[in-house]
């Protein structure tokens, strides 16, 4: 499977048709004549959308990482997915009028765009193009939530967890991504990181010294990991 936008030929990212649309339409002046606000800059662990609250805007994502996290009426909470650069948030909620379903938190500096509610809805009646790419993108948010389910009992952890740290490698340079050795800040606690695999911590532990000595990654001591690319290459994910 070809890479649309990583020159790894060994990873499925099939969503940079739809990043390529958002990141040209949602530049100046363009967005601006729809009603999105200037772009703004939010640090690491802030909060954007609490869960429950009334769907008042939409955000898009412009660069850096979030979690969606979901909590009970006794405050256990599960990290329900990750979203990276390109991406729109709240959507569904607006599209729907429903409170928003998850808790929106930024796990590295972010760069946001928003637009009221109101005026995204307008957005989406009045240009086919954006709506149609709405659509592909709703669209590719299911697609993924079932292929998570699948990958969770046919794809191994290991496997699983090297395309996870990839994945925090998508606003880097085609060069560094190619790397033989790519240098992953992690914004994730190690009981987050098994959370999202659906394992335990001590799994995890034991996951990663296994890989560690398989020479698929390299842990340094400032926290950081370094993922071997060429481990990749097995990956059909």
């Amino acid at each position: 499977m070809r890479s649309i936008c990583s020159g790894l030929p060994y990873i499925n990212d099939s969503s940079s048709w739809i990043d390529s649309f958002l990141a040209t339409f949602l530049e100046e002046p363009t967005c601006t004549n729809y009603g999105w606000g200037p772009v703004q800059t939010y640090p690491s662990y802030m909060e954007i959308i609490r869960q429950d609250a009334p769907s008042n805007a939409v955000y898009f994502l412009k660069s850096g990482n979030i979690k969606l996290t979901w909590a009970d009426q006794e405050g256990h909470e599960v990290i329900a997915g990750l979203r990276h650069q390109n991406w729109l948030i709240g959507a569904p909620s607006v599209l729907l009028e429903k409170p928003y379903s998850f808790t929106i938190t930024t796990l590295t500096q972010c760069s946001l765009r928003c637009i009221s509610a109101q005026k995204f809805l307008h957005l989406v009646n009045a240009n086919t193009d954006f709506s149609l790419h709405l659509m592909k993108i709703l669209s590719q948010e299911i697609f993924n939530h079932a292929k998570t389910l699948v990958t969770l009992g046919c794809v191994p952890v290991r496997d699983r967890l090297k395309y996870l740290l990839y994945k925090f490698t998508s606003e880097m340079s085609t060069k560094k991504r190619n790397d033989k050795y790519i240098k992953i800040s992690l914004p994730l606690k190690y009981k987050e990181i098994a959370q999202i695999l659906a394992v335990t911590p001590e799994y995890l532990s034991r996951i990663l010294k296994e890989m560690e000595t398989r020479k698929e990654i390299r842990r340094q001591k400032d926290g950081s990991i370094e993922l071997n690319t060429e481990s990749l290459r097995s990956l059909h994910i």
